[in-house]
């Protein structure tokens, strides 16, 4: 019979112990400074494609500020993935932290001065957005360090958060930053977010330092992050998985379709059709917090897919505004349940000398398959209307997925 001083942390009782480990010292200073610091970016970048309409009414160049954003993403994200797996990655944190503070103040002091053109702010778009791409693959793979693994998933559901956070409440704060102070010291509050983030990381007690043999960054330590991924099958399925369901189902773009022309709601009707996936993502990863550690993430990740592609026909045949919306909020459920099991599979998969470059591909292959969906759905919405083309793409989501577990049937079977 086992002493209490031999019992392990985790026997009993299991909730609290999740919870309370979660609540860890030093995951509370990563994921503090990540919201802090994902918000910080959102509200200038907000401020930054308003500004740039402002000075141009253009639409195409609004397009292209978007564009910049995404770009640094698809261009380098294997590279900072190599870089998170060779250099310490609590410093690689402090130091793209306290880079984000040089767009915020430079086109705050241009602004105030006057001296602001657009291609400064294309200039700084660009610079944050590269600077962004080292963070996140730094992050993720610090988190593994910071919790038990019973509870890995909570804490990658909970870093996940920090997108869908700064995504639904930054563009808000930014807007009434703007309105209620101007564009100049939106800026400065930008910055000014940015310095307890960057406070927060020299806190962490946890040692950064990749295990394993020292590497260099060249292209053989990029080409080993890509064979890890082919070679290992489950997470090559969910690669797949969600290439298949992204490509053929990703309906943002479309979205002002159905708020100018399918529901006549007007630029109110499209602002709540945007926030509702970033909604649906929030509740999503609670329902996950709430749920714990899901064992069968194989068959759930499927029928997250399943339930994503099925939502994509019920927003074609919506025909009433709120129930488009709540379709909308359960679409981006879907999508964090997919994404939040995807990144804690990589997690649990990958050994430690791996895991910047296997978090940075899932990004790079987001970011991609995001541009080649936009694409898709634009030209299948004008060549057969929008609401064939979701129906169609549902359809097609659903060949993706009976396809991805019929060539690899680990996936359905995997459990951790």
């Amino acid at each position: 019979m086992k002493n209490r001083v031999d019992i392990e942390p985790f026997e009993a009782p299991a909730k609290i112990r999740a919870w309370s480990s979660l609540l860890y010292h030093d995951f509370r200073l990563v994921w503090g400074s990540g919201v802090l610091a994902a918000l910080a970016v959102q509200v200038r970048n907000v401020a930054g494609i308003y500004q740039v309409y402002q000075l141009t009414g253009s639409p195409f160049q609004l397009g292209l500020t978007g564009f910049l954003q995404a770009l640094p993403f698809v261009v380098f994200g294997l590279f900072a993935g190599a870089v998170a797996d060779t250099f310490d990655r609590k410093k690689l944190l402090l130091a793209t932290i306290s880079l984000q503070l040089v767009p915020s103040v430079a086109l705050g002091l241009l602004t105030i001065t006057g001296a602001i053109h657009v291609w400064h702010i294309y200039v700084f778009t660009l610079l944050g957005a590269f600077v962004e791409v080292f963070n996140w693959p730094a992050r993720s793979a610090l988190i593994p360090r910071l919790v038990p693994q019973p509870i890995l998933m909570n804490a990658v559901t909970l870093n996940t958060m920090i997108i869908q956070t700064s995504f639904l409440l930054g563009p808000a704060i930014g807007g009434v930053l703007i309105d209620h102070t101007g564009l100049a010291p939106t800026y400065f509050w930008s910055a000014g977010m940015i310095i307890p983030a960057l406070w927060a990381i020299p806190a962490v007690r946890r040692s950064g330092a990749p295990e394993g043999v020292r590497r260099t960054v060249n292209l053989r330590s990029i080409v080993e992050g890509v064979e890890f991924i082919w070679i290992q099958r489950i997470i090559l399925s969910l690669f797949l998985l969600d290439f298949g369901v992204t490509l053929f189902g990703f309906y943002r773009p479309i979205l002002p379709i159905f708020a100018a022309d399918v529901f006549k709601t007007g630029a109110s009707g499209l602002g709540t059709l945007y926030a509702a996936p970033s909604a649906g993502s929030l509740i999503g990863s609670i329902a996950l917090l709430l749920l714990g550690d899901i064992r069968r993430k194989g068959i759930a990740v499927v029928v997250a897919a399943m339930l994503f592609g099925a939502s994509l026909a019920l927003l074609a045949m919506a025909q009433w505004f709120w129930i488009a919306v709540a379709v909308v909020v359960f679409l981006g459920m879907a999508d964090s349940v997919s994404v939040a099991i995807r990144r804690t599979v990589v997690q649990l998969l990958a050994p430690d000398q791996m895991l910047g470059r296997a978090s940075s591909l899932i990004t790079v292959f987001a970011q991609a398959t995001n541009g080649l969906g936009a694409l898709l759905a634009g030209a299948a919405a004008q060549a057969i209307g929008v609401n064939n083309a979701l129906l169609i793409g549902s359809g097609l989501c659903f060949v993706m997925i009976f396809a991805t577990c019929f060539a690899i049937p680990q996936l359905w079977r995997y459990r951790s």
